[in-house]
């Protein structure tokens, strides 16, 4: 946990309020199982493509173009 966040525990403990930590938690839990249809796919690793972009849809933003 402390490693998605790159922070010492020493900083969490002594900047962070219990408010704070647990909306922490409470975001990483989502990101965890929005990912985790990606992360545990099928056997060989790949991903259908209706997955990755079913996981991505609010990662992935199209521009259009002008013309």
């Amino acid at each position: 946990m402390l490693s998605e966040w790159h922070l010492p525990p020493d900083y969490i403990v002594n900047n962070w309020t219990d408010e704070l930590l647990n909306l922490m938690i409470n975001k990483l839990v989502e990101r965890k199982q929005r990912l985790s249809p990606v992360t545990q796919g099928e056997d060989s690793g790949k991903v259908s493509d209706e997955t990755l972009f079913a996981c991505a849809s609010n990662l992935i933003k199209v521009k259009k173009n002008g013309n």
